[in-house]
């Protein structure tokens, strides 16, 4: 899939808020591939077991490689974000962040958890080995509007921690500005749906991804596509109201794709579409709905 050609943006250039105004570090055409290399989302300041997640600047977390401009792209668009290919580092880490996660009350004290990667595994402890399933948290296009903190998901993606969006996935982005401005960061080498205690293995990584612009599909919201599954996804302030605005999503896109009545699509989505928490941390909670592909008859 990389028949354009081949960039890399290194993790010397990051944002930590997605702005139209923010300089691009490169520019591309559509179709050519970029390897991002990302900092992990505390920005390489946990290192060691005594380095706690207190005193955070929070205005230099989560930091987004890029942006990056992609000619061509303009308001109205969709943009393509195929992610190829994931690679990450020797370590990663996990925390629990006073006053942060979804029983924030229960854990009042900061924690620190270095986890090794080998081998395909996280090793969580000398008696706790979990496979990674890397993916970037942050999948991020500059707002029409505004100066936005990464760390919270909009329209404009953002800090969407959905674990769908692995090496094989689509993601699929509204563009607000010309040019778009991309940008992605946060990788977890491994996370659970909820990413209950804040945080997953936060690690730094390089992240191989092309980025197409289509012209033709309009979206409001980003939407996630692989082999297997069809997703939207949305955020609000509260999990049923996310939920139903994936949804009305998924609803519009069978009526739109597949021809199907309004009345039809509801109930297909009764009979055949996952509603999966991707994270309940992040001010908003986000869900996504997931869609079987292969119970469409070619």
């Amino acid at each position: 899939m990389t028949d354009g050609k081949i960039h890399r943006v290194s993790m010397k250039d990051v944002v930590f808020k997605a702005d139209k105004n923010n300089k691009p570090v490169l520019t591309i055409d559509s179709s050519d591939t970029v390897v991002f290399e990302c900092r992990d989302a505390f920005n390489q300041v946990i290192k060691k077991p005594e380095d706690l997640p207190i005193n955070f600047d929070m205005e230099k977390i989560n930091p987004a490689t890029g942006p990056v401009y992609i000619r061509g792209a303009e308001p109205g668009d969709t943009l393509e974000i195929h992610i190829l290919k994931i690679d990450l580092a020797e370590q990663g880490s996990c925390c629990i962040i006073p006053n942060f996660g979804f029983l924030a009350s229960e854990y009042p004290e900061p924690w620190t958890r270095i986890i090794p990667i080998k081998d395909g595994f996280a090793e969580f402890s000398d008696k706790i080995r979990i496979p990674i399933d890397p993916f970037p948290g942050t999948i991020i296009v500059a707002p029409p509007e505004g100066s936005h903190g990464t760390l919270i998901p909009k329209e404009y993606g953002g800090n969407m921690d959905s674990k769908a969006c692995r090496a094989g996935t689509t993601v699929y982005l509204p563009v607000f500005v010309e040019g778009a401005l991309f940008g992605v960061g946060d990788v977890h080498a491994v996370q659970g749906d909820g990413e209950v205690c804040g945080t997953a293995v936060e690690i730094d990584a390089e992240v191989t991804i092309k980025l197409v612009v289509n012209k033709k599909k309009k979206i409001k919201r980003p939407q996630y596509e692989n082999e297997e599954y069809f997703m939207t996804t949305a955020w609000a302030e509260t999990t049923d109201e996310a939920a139903k605005i994936a949804l009305r999503d998924m609803i519009h896109w069978l009526v739109e794709e597949k021809d199907l009545t309004r009345e039809e699509a509801y109930a297909l989505c009764s009979c055949t579409v996952d509603i999966r928490v991707s994270q309940f941390v992040d001010v908003t909670p986000g869900v996504r709905a997931v869609l079987p592909k292969k119970i469409f008859i070619k």
